[in-house]
Formats: C-alpha cells, structure tokens, sequence
C-alpha cells in the first residue's frame, strides 16, 4: 500500500544550493498532492542522522532524504539505529547532490521531479547496509588513497564535481605514501602488504562516477572488495581512468574479493572514508560487516 505520510529532511546546502532552490518547489508539490508531510531543514554535521532517528522512533511510516550521498548516509544512520535489530523505516530519496551515487543504484529516478512525484506510488525496497566500527553506510568504505582525497576535498570547497576531485588529488598525490594493511576477509589473512586502497562496497559506483567494485549489488548480501597493491604517482594516475569504467578489474596490481565480514588493521593511521563522508583519519582497526535486507527505499 502506497505511503501518504512523509517526515521530509532537507539539507540545503547540498548540491551547492540546488537543495535549497528546490525546497520551494517540494513544499508545493508535496501540498498540491495532499499528503501529510513535515520538512526540517538541517542546521549542521550530524542533524540529518538525528531527525531521521526522532522521527523514526516517532512513527512516521516514511523519511526521505533531500541532498546528496552526505545527506543520505546521515539519514541511513538514523534509521538504522531507531531499527534496533529489524528492517528500517522507508527511506525515501530526492536526489540533488553532486554524485547520488546511492540512489541510481537502488533505482530512484534521478529527476528531484520525477523522484518526488514516485513518492506517492513507491514501494519500498529490501537492500543491504552496511556498518564499520559501529556507524552505518549505504554504498561503501574507502581506506587509503580515496579516503585521503575525500579529506582534502572537504577541507577545499573551491571547485564544483570532477574539477574538485582532481583539485584534491593533486595536493594529495604530492605526499602520498601506501599504507600497510593487514586484510582479513570472513576470518582468513588474504593479504598483509603495503595498499595504494582497499574499498569495501556495498554498490558498484562511487565518487560520482568510478565504478570501483563494478560487479557490486545491493541486494545480495555481499560485500565487494578492490585492493590495489601499492602504487607509485605514474601508476596512479593510470589507474584512475581505468576505475571511472570499471576496466580496472582484472589488472595485476588488482584483487577483487567477496566477503560478509572485513577485518583491517594497520600499525600506520589509516584514513577511512564511508559513504564520502569522513569518518577517521588515524584509525588502526576496522570490523567492516554486511547485514542483507535490512534497509527498505522506496522505489
């Protein structure tokens, strides 16, 4: 049966400003449809996981996320934690960020007209999630280079899309140095070596376009692992493009991997990103796990 209540959560600094043209639009729309709805805007880092939770907890029959990947992993948390040990609440997703990675994998349309307007007549949708160390992640886990470059990238807000990316990667690769990680996957040593990256993922895509774990699925209970062994700058920048088309698989500095359970550790600080969002910069130990269907979208 279709949901005619939304606790709606917007994030207006999403999409550099497209979240906040929008919100006059998604109030009108969502008035004109006559559904029951309450939008709350986020003040700072954090809120968007603690109004998804309070409302949740509350009963909203359904909470949808206004942004990006950022918005989307705050909320997913929330949800997840009002859960306790059961399917979440429907998360809905308007996506108006820079890369919606999350939301083309699960099938949102990726018009914010078209995904509002599917509200109405949506279904939810039985996906996996993920958590690291505790915290909750839709998409994935990125530990060495890409986590070193999603910390620059939030440091210096300068460019826009694949201008900050490169941006960032470039002061990143000036000082760049493998980290040695030690990978455990469902309890069996598979590797203990220098690591240019390793990424755990939940869906294929990420970054807003690098399909990483291009054979990733959100709904098969798995999780998908890339290690790269380690690398220098030249090799670097070759690999890169390689990853923007999934053509990467299959080379010798690449091991593709499936798992339910990751465990890494490292005697060097390891900078640990989960959905883009930064969660470490130093951390030594990491208990990443795959919990099958118990996120719902609707779709």
């Amino acid at each position: 049966m279709p949901i005619n209540r939304f606790f709606v959560i917007l994030n207006a600094t999403a999409g550099r400003g497209a979240a906040a043209a929008f919100g006059p639009r998604l109030r009108e729309e969502l008035e004109a449809a006559g559904v029951e709805h309450l939008i709350v805007q986020t003040q700072r880092r954090g809120h968007a996981a603690e109004l998804a939770e309070s409302a949740a907890r509350a009963g909203w029959p359904a909470v949808v996320a206004v942004g990006g990947d950022g918005t989307v992993h705050e909320v997913v948390n929330g949800l997840m934690r009002a859960a306790g040990d059961g399917p979440s609440t429907p998360l809905g997703i308007i996506a108006v960020g820079s890369g919606n990675d999350f939301a083309k994998l699960a099938g949102v349309p990726a018009n914010s007209m078209a995904a509002l307007a599917r509200l109405s007549v949506a279904e939810p949708r039985a996906v996996d999630v993920g958590s690291v160390n505790g915290q909750w992640f839709s998409n994935g886990v990125g530990i060495g280079l890409d986590a070193q470059v999603a910390i620059e990238v939030d440091r210096r807000r300068r460019f826009r899309g694949m201008a900050m990316y490169l941006n960032a990667l470039a002061r990143v690769l000036r000082a760049f140095r493998p980290r040695r990680m030690r990978l455990e996957l469902d309890g069996v040593l598979v590797s203990d070596l220098p690591m240019t990256l390793v990424t755990i993922a939940n869906g294929g895509r990420h970054g807003g376009g690098f399909w990483i774990c291009p054979d990733a699925r959100i709904d098969d209970g798995a999780l998908d692992i890339c290690a790269c062994d380690a690398l220098g700058t030249a090799g670097i920048l070759r690999f890169l493009p390689r990853v923007m088309r999934g053509t990467h698989v299959g080379a010798s500095c690449v091991h593709m991997h499936q798992a339910r359970r990751v465990r890494i550790t490292s005697s060097d600080p390891l900078p640990v990103h989960a959905d883009g969002e930064i969660i470490a910069e130093d951390a030594r130990e990491l208990d990443i796990v795959i919990h099958p269907g118990r996120l719902r979208v609707l779709v």
